[in-house]
């Protein structure tokens, strides 16, 4: 098991904090209700009902939070309709979720009492609210660009100062990473869309042969192609799992971090945020 600022890692299996953070309050609102149930004297009908509400709502709040997004974020959407079903993307909006999920459950619990509802729903918010600041709070998150260097196509050791002065997009990848596949036509295209960003390709572990090969076979035509052969920014960055994208704005500094595979929409919206006044 590892743990990253963005995931938990359980071998093979990535799972976000957020995830991580429903799932948990999930199962303490399970027992609480558990509680509820004795302590109430519950029926079996609303018991049954009140289980199944918890999960339903898990679905509910999840599709809503994806609706949300994408209506909030409809011009990118629209002109690659088919990225809305791409949730890997994780563009979520967290509280439109919330929201949704919660109407859900108190609807479907209304013959239940009020006050074992609202405790439960307070519950179940503070321990989202609690959980994440504590996340944040302790796991060590590197904001600025690391004082690493990485090796060029050229055999050039590149600092990564030397992108300050612009925005840069920092994208770590390897050719036997099927997410890291699918979204470098994405990257290419920025590459060519957005020319007052830098956007640096850092190879994770792999030889200069295989990686040019690899872009060679894909009419990938990167500028800045990195390597990385000991994966030290991804430990600098505690970014574990692959792909991982990093946005700095033109002072160096971390603006946006997203682990796993990006669509168009994503992307142009991270970029969006390193053009805002408040990034510069």
């Amino acid at each position: 098991m590892m743990v990253s600022a963005t995931a938990l890692h359980i071998g093979p299996l990535m799972l976000p904090w957020q995830m991580v953070l429903l799932l948990t309050g999930l199962v303490l609102v399970y027992g609480a209700g558990r509680y509820f149930r004795h302590k109430q004297q519950w029926p079996e009908p609303s018991w049954r009902i009140f289980s199944d509400s918890l999960w339903t709502s898990f679905w509910v709040g999840l599709i809503a939070a994806r609706l949300f997004f994408v209506l909030m974020h409809a011009d990118l959407y629209l002109a690659t309709p088919l990225d809305i079903i791409k949730i890997q993307d994780k563009g979520f909006h967290f509280y439109g979720g919330l929201i949704a999920g919660i109407g859900w459950f108190l609807w479907k619990n209304r013959s239940l009492a009020n006050l074992p509802k609202a405790i439960l729903i307070a519950l179940f918010v503070a321990i989202q609210l609690c959980l994440n600041w504590g996340i944040q709070s302790v796991l060590p998150q590197q904001n600025q660009y690391p004082d690493l260097q990485f090796q060029n196509l050229q055999q050039q050791q590149v600092p990564l100062q030397h992108w300050v002065g612009k925005p840069t997009v920092i994208n770590l990848w390897a050719s036997w990473c099927p997410p890291c596949h699918r979204e470098m036509p994405v990257l290419h295209q920025a590459q060519q869309d957005y020319p007052d960003i830098h956007f640096v390709m850092l190879n994770q572990g792999e030889t200069t042969d295989t990686v040019q090969d690899y872009l060679r076979q894909h009419r990938f035509n990167f500028q800045h192609v990195l390597f990385d052969p000991q994966g030290d920014m991804a430990t600098q960055m505690n970014m574990y799992g692959l792909p991982s994208t990093l946005f700095f704005n033109a002072q160096g500094q971390l603006v946006h971090r997203h682990m796993g595979e990006l669509t168009q929409p994503m992307l142009r919206r991270y970029i969006n945020d390193l053009s805002a006044p408040s990034s510069k």
